[in-house]
């Protein structure tokens, strides 16, 4: 009796510990969920490190004011797109190509607005 007794325990205590890797769906997915959002926190940050490393290189020198601006906007529509990723917005394609051109216009206002404005300060 008591081996059978020590036995089902063994068994139990094993199935109980493999639950969570063998059987339950809803581990996998909280574990894919987990992955993705790493992934896409990782290539948020690589975006943020490109555009630092673009303002360097325009404070250096090394990049004209419209290659600049070209590649700053393009980095930061990336960058916006990942966080509406992280985010869990599901958009449709339309919706998001519309987002998108409406986000590049407000970019190009603000860059060509920041460009006329007079070198002495804000004008009245």
């Amino acid at each position: 009796m008591p081996i059978l007794l020590g036995t089902l325990l063994a068994l139990v205590s094993v199935a109980v510990i493999a639950y969570p890797f063998l059987g339950s769906k809803r581990y996998r997915l909280v574990s894919e969920t987990f992955v993705t959002r790493e992934k896409l926190r990782a290539e948020r940050l690589r975006i943020y490190r490109k555009i630092s490393d673009v303002e360097a290189d325009f404070t250096s020198g090394d990049l004209t004011e419209a290659d600049y601006q070209q590649q700053r906007d393009q980095l930061r529509i990336a960058a916006a797109e990942i966080l509406k990723q992280e985010s869990g917005g599901s958009i449709t394609d339309a919706k998001r190509d519309e987002e998108l051109e409406k986000e590049i216009s407000r970019l190009r206002e603000q860059s060509t607005s920041s460009t006329e404005a007079p070198e002495g300060g804000d004008s009245l």
